[in-house]
């Protein structure tokens, strides 16, 4: 038995192998250059989500600081508000929220959020039709509703204040 074979190991080639690994490891440096479609030049997910969140925050401020499109997100937000209000009564604190999302300050985001409550009240009298009058006799209920209509919204507006 002879010290190659004691070691289980046959030393005959190693360098070639080793040689050949580095021509391996050259070849990849040299293909590193990568096509213009290739994944691998796509920005990481972090890069891609700062860049919606910067976008996002723009086109914010620019709601927030032009009339004109804050003349239509707020439409947008208390129309939006007034279909989910319709389906479900998160729809108030949710309503409350995207209007004040669009308000320039927290303290016009509340006032905008009982501005939308009011709304929620009009068109609920309005759907009523000639029961409106029977349903005010309620006085009990009646504070419960307009508590509501008003509060829940206030409390999503709250949102506003997160930033």
């Amino acid at each position: 038995m002879t010290g190659d074979d004691a070691t289980g190991g046959n030393d005959i080639g190693t360098n070639d192998a080793l040689e050949d690994g580095e021509n391996v490891a050259a070849e990849d440096d040299a293909n590193d250059e990568t096509e213009p479609g290739d994944p691998r030049d796509a920005p990481a997910a972090d890069d891609r989500t700062d860049g919606v969140a910067r976008r996002l925050g723009t086109l914010l401020e620019r709601v927030r600081t032009q009339p004109r499109p804050h003349a239509v997100a707020t439409l947008l937000a208390v129309g939006l508000g007034l279909l989910l209000s319709w389906l479900h009564w998160f729809g108030l604190v949710l309503g409350g929220a995207l209007v004040a999302l669009v308000a320039p300050t927290l303290r016009r985001g509340v006032v905008g959020a009982i501005g939308f409550g009011v709304v929620v009240l009009v068109a609920f009298a309005l759907a009523l039709g000639s029961s409106a009058g029977a349903v005010l006799e309620m006085t009990p209920v009646v504070y419960l509703v307009v508590a509501s209509a008003i509060g829940m919204p206030v409390l999503g507006s709250l949102v506003r204040g997160l930033e």
